[in-house]
């Protein structure tokens, strides 16, 4: 059983890291956030939805998937332990219209409410400028990502199993799905992993 005392501290941590806050703001977050451990593949929010919750990754993995007609989803993000989830559709409240989010596995998740987070607004004052903050962070994660996705492909491929030692292991997602977030094919990814696998780099 996961102590969600101490994930709402971590993240309340995090949180001040960007700019410090009140300890009732603690103690708010722990009123109103909920935990929830995935044992299995589960969609949180479909493409077409509102996104409702910000996210928390305590453990494990979220996606996010890009999805149009005709083709297979495409992973263009994944969120591992700290992350802070809390897109276009939430911000705004409106559908996400190309977009799915989905719990991996293992994962465990605190999650906190639009309407929830508009109270914090108007209790913190600090907290609006918290939100661009946190933003402006992920942001440029997302821009260092596609800058280190112009790497070859075997640099590329050792880089992601190196960090995400978990998905060589575990079939978390289908090589469809990893290869799509490396941009590269699903063949280049299994002829270059089973290399380095011969090798004894993976």
């Amino acid at each position: 059983m996961k102590n969600n005392n101490e994930i709402v501290r971590r993240l309340f941590k995090i949180l001040c890291s960007y700019k410090p806050q009140p300890e009732e703001f603690y103690g708010r977050l722990l009123e109103v956030m909920r935990g929830e451990f995935f044992a299995s593949r589960q969609v949180l929010f479909e493409r077409g939805e509102v996104v409702t919750d910000a996210i928390f990754v305590s453990d494990g993995y979220v996606v996010q998937l890009l999805c149009d007609e005709g083709r297979d989803p495409l992973v263009v993000n994944l969120f591992g332990a700290d992350s802070i989830i809390a897109g276009k559709s939430f911000t705004e409240q409106k559908p996400s219209v190309e977009f799915s989010l989905v719990a991996l596995p293992g994962a465990y998740l605190m999650r906190i409410s639009a309407a929830d987070l508009m109270e914090f607004y108007e209790r913190f004052e600090s907290t609006e400028e918290l939100a661009r903050l946190v933003m402006v962070d992920v942001a440029e994660k997302e821009l260092i990502r596609l800058r280190q996705i112009k790497q070859d492909s075997e640099s590329l491929v050792l880089a992601f199993y190196e960090e995400y030692p978990t998905f060589l292991k575990e079939s978390m997602m289908t090589d469809s799905e990893v290869a799509s977030y490396l941009l590269i094919s699903e063949s280049t990814l299994r002829n270059v992993r089973a290399r380095l696998i011969r090798e004894g780099k993976l």
